[in-house]
């Protein structure tokens, strides 16, 4: 039954892309291939169940009953009417066989290459099939002669053989189309989206298999390109969680794209008005001139601020300390609200903020969660001023921007990561109790999988 495991296991969906490296490695534990040979193996009973028996003159197929594994006669007739010895007699009534059943028993071994298409969709196929006829028993309702006996099973052992393989391989036909269903792009956020490829044929190891996955991310349907080609991504032969059936390994490319998907999107920006309830005691030229005296000289009289925070650059991701670390650095405008001008919102200042967030990570509904919160001091450059010569120290504004960014910035960020990333999944297939852990240059995802109609 092993034979049907990886294809519940294994991979979905995609469309070419430019990337090459791969970012994700999913490994499958002996425990898991174990698992889904016990909860699948009816898929390939009821293929077996349906093998019809040809007719032994004409070898068209006759369907009897529920096939061969069930009970198959049907009055007495499972042969169909024929000419030959075998024909002749399965041809009599129920007055001389009676109640009839045929019980098979049989092992088939088979191999299974997996490969991917061109578009990196996994397919399934038998490249080798043994079947192994053990025991038969034809329980007739009254006595049989031996040699009639042993033609009927000669025959059957003759057609089954071929069947069986055969329905080996529709099931997996069954589980390709499957993949191929499979192919449509996993969207989540605004005009975001995620598609997972393989990047190569899985690889087969002592009581494991790694698959190499490519997620590539989109906005609008265009793939976010990182600045820097990424190195090809491998997990360390004992990284995995040995009590675990599946264990992911996520590496930094991976989350520097997730992150640039934000960033590329939109979502990571924000525009902060002087009504922003959180922050009502900030938002005036009077907050800030107690930072920076220049700014008091320049509007003696307190004035509403606005505030505008953009983040285009490229998050820089991390692994220090067991912990995800994500650096930004978004510039913020600052405007005065001057309610009796034709220019309402007057530029007052320009500043870059440097700033390091931790990423704590988790796995909900099948996907990959992430909230961050700042970590250590902020560098502040400032970009342009508009009250005349400053010779203040940026460094003034670190509790104030660090403020704005606590009360305001990391709240949207996280809202905006809220709506989590899909992870690499089949269909019918579900996590149970993952477990997310930091490594030194990895995150990885160990969890047991449960199966789901």
């Amino acid at each position: 039954m092993k034979l049907i495991c990886l294809a519940m296991l294994l991979f979905l969906w995609v469309s070419p892309i430019s990337v090459t490296s791969n970012n994700v490695v999913l490994r499958v534990e002996q425990k898991a291939f174990d698992f889904v040979s016990q909860t699948q193996r009816e898929l390939l009973q009821e293929s077996f169940s349906n093998i019809s028996i040809p007719d032994p003159k004409t070898n068209k197929e006759k369907e009897c009953g529920r096939g061969v594994v069930g009970r198959i006669i049907n009055k007495g007739n499972i042969l169909g009417v024929g000419h030959t010895l075998v024909g002749k007699v399965m041809n009599l009534n129920d007055a001389i066989f009676g109640e009839t059943e045929i019980k098979v028993r049989a092992t088939v071994l088979a191999d299974i290459e997996v490969s991917k298409t061109s578009k990196g969709v996994a397919t399934l196929a038998v490249t080798d099939c043994k079947p192994i006829i053990q025991e038969m028993d034809i329980t007739f309702g009254l006595r049989f002669l031996h040699t009639i006996l042993w033609t009927i099973q000669g025959h059957i052992r003759e057609m089954l053989g071929d069947r069986l393989c055969q329905s080996v391989s529709t099931v997996l036909e069954g589980v390709n189309e499957e993949f191929d269903d499979s192919t449509e792009k996993n969207l989540f956020g605004d005009d975001l989206g995620l598609q997972y490829s393989l990047q190569n044929r899985p690889m087969a190891f002592g009581g494991y298999m790694d698959i190499d996955l490519i997620a590539k991310y989109t906005v609008k349907d265009q793939v976010v390109e990182l600045p820097n080609k990424a190195q090809n991504f491998t997990l360390p032969p004992g990284a995995s969680n040995k009590d675990a059936m599946i264990n992911m390994g996520f590496s930094k490319a991976y989350f520097s794209s997730l992150f640039m998907a934000f960033v590329s999107s939109g979502g990571f920006n924000l525009e902060i008005p002087s009504t922003y309830e959180s922050l009502a005691n900030q938002m005036s030229t009077s907050a800030l001139g107690a930072h920076i005296p220049e700014v008091s000289s320049r509007y003696p009289q307190p004035l509403r601020v606005d505030m505008k925070i953009v983040l285009s650059q490229t998050p820089v991701v991390t692994f220090q300390s067991k912990q995800l670390i994500l650096q930004i650095s978004p510039h913020v405008e600052m405007f005065v609200v001057v309610s009796n001008s034709p220019y309402r919102n007057q530029h007052l200042l320009t500043v870059n903020v440097v700033a390091s967030l931790v990423a704590a990570l988790d796995v909900e509904e099948e996907k990959l969660k992430t909230s961050v919160s700042l970590q250590g001091d902020l560098n502040l450059v400032f970009v342009s001023v508009s009250f005349g010569k400053c010779k203040c120290n940026p460094s003034l504004l670190s509790e104030y921007i660090r403020t704005v960014f606590e009360k305001a910035y990391l709240p949207h960020i996280n809202d905006t990561l809220s709506v989590g990333v899909p992870l690499p999944k089949v269909p019918n297939i579900q996590f149970i109790e993952p477990v997310v852990k930091i490594e030194k240059n990895y995150a990885a995802i160990s969890s047991n999988v449960q199966y789901t109609e």
